[in-house]
């Protein structure tokens, strides 16, 4: 069969080019945009490891080079290697966000299989993703892990719900993405939950024991490769030098808990001036020393302030914080406006996936859950949230066809 109307149950050429239409329309309009604004740490790590071949970072006047996860940087390196400038950067950021709304429309193909509508609520995602402003913002104004790290994350969950231990090549595939994510976010690790749960005996069981070790060290050996790099260039196991910092920023209210205050000044007015002064140190294990020594001492003096400070940063993972933060204070009230009540009316979506849905989106859900509860634990952005919104789109997108498919049925059984 050469076609299919659009949503049918058959897969024919009509439904392959509305799926082209629906992936490609967003990006070209995205294209439109392109410009970069800002550049942010990677970018700076690209450039030292062409010109040096380590990952560094010039943070306060000084060369730190176990400042940050490398896998991005490397892309970065490559695509300038290749001769290829920002603007190219962020068109392989736009093909990121392309290939999440592919993701995001094969999950609600997964999620409601059989459904009569799958097709065209699939495309919903697709678009829904592809077009929301606020995940497109990171893509075409700046030079940021944003896009890459959001892959990852949907990619990952699609995995772990496809994942069958019979079919050893997509288990093979499934354990190498897990830790490249690893590596490249040691949180996104989460979104493996879902297989773990479907797939309990899975590590129980000791048959294929061999096979199973080598998919453990598929999983773990690409961090702990990083973690002695780093002790062989600073002499401490670390994951980055800056794991204080962000501990010590997730605990300061006047942040709520992120790196920047109401007004748009950052972390770095809360310290005191020989404070400020001890940032340039050339060691950036001093500066890590700084900022664990203060945030011992800021819990030993009120012992409810981390406590405190987790739960407000839940609140603002969940629904939205008070300030949108750097570059952002004056003249988009009413981008703040719009972001919560789409913040709000997922998470409120999601708490109803778990009640009017399977076993699937309680994985899925958890897996998110578990995602807030680690990264609340260091410091939280407004984007540590939106990585995971393809996932709560689609989620949101099923349980309104699942609850739609209920009313028919109870209204028949009523007459």
């Amino acid at each position: 069969m050469l076609t299919g109307g659009p949503g049918s149950g058959r897969i024919g050429l009509s439904d392959r080019w509305w799926t082209l239409l629906v992936l490609l329309i967003p990006a070209l309009i995205k294209c439109l945009f392109l410009r970069v604004d800002q550049v942010f740490e990677a970018h700076t790590m690209a450039l030292d490891l062409l010109a040096s071949g380590q990952f560094g970072h010039h943070y306060f006047g000084s060369w730190d080079r176990s400042f940050q996860f490398p896998v991005y940087t490397a892309i970065l390196a490559s695509i300038y290697g290749l001769g290829g400038g920002g603007h190219l950067a962020l068109l392989f950021q736009v093909a990121c966000g392309t290939l999440v709304a592919w993701f995001s429309m094969r999950l609600v193909h997964l999620l409601l299989e059989g459904h009569v509508r799958s097709r065209m609520i699939g495309w919903m995602a697709a678009l829904l993703v592809g077009l929301d402003p606020f995940l497109g913002y990171y893509q075409v104004r700046m030079i940021h892990p944003f896009a890459w790290d959001m892959l990852l994350a949907v990619a990952l969950v699609y995995m772990a719900m496809i994942a069958d231990p019979d079919r050893r090549w997509i288990i093979l595939l499934f354990f190498a993405m897990g830790g490249l994510a690893v590596l490249n976010r040691p949180t996104l690790g989460v979104f493996m939950l879902p297989f773990a749960l479907r797939q309990p005996g899975f590590f129980l069981r000791l048959d294929r024991f061999p096979w199973k070790l080598m998919l453990v060290f598929l999983l773990f050996a690409p961090i702990g490769c990083w973690v002695l790099r780093n002790h062989a260039l600073t002499g401490r196991y670390q994951l980055t030098s800056v794991t204080d910092q962000m501990i010590w920023m997730g605990q300061q209210e006047e942040t709520e808990g992120g790196g920047y205050q109401a007004d748009g000044t950052t972390y770095l007015h809360l310290l005191s001036i020989p404070e400020r002064h001890r940032m340039f140190t050339p060691d950036p294990a001093e500066r890590s020393e700084l900022f664990r020594n203060k945030w011992k001492a800021e819990r030993l003096a009120e012992p409810g302030l981390a406590w405190r400070m987790f739960a407000m940063k839940l609140k603002n993972f969940w629904l939205s914080r008070s300030a949108i933060g750097q570059d952002h204070v004056v003249g988009m009230p009413w981008a703040m406006a719009l972001y919560r009540v789409h913040a709000m009316v997922l998470f409120g979506l999601l708490i109803v996936s778990q009640f009017f849905a399977d076993r699937r989106f309680h994985y899925i859900g958890l897996s998110v859950l578990l995602l807030s509860l680690a990264q609340c634990a260091y410091y939280f952005e407004t984007r540590h949230r939106l990585l995971v919104d393809p996932i709560l789109i689609s989620l949101a997108l099923v349980v309104i066809a699942r609850i739609g498919e209920r009313i028919p049925r109870r209204e028949r059984m009523i007459g």
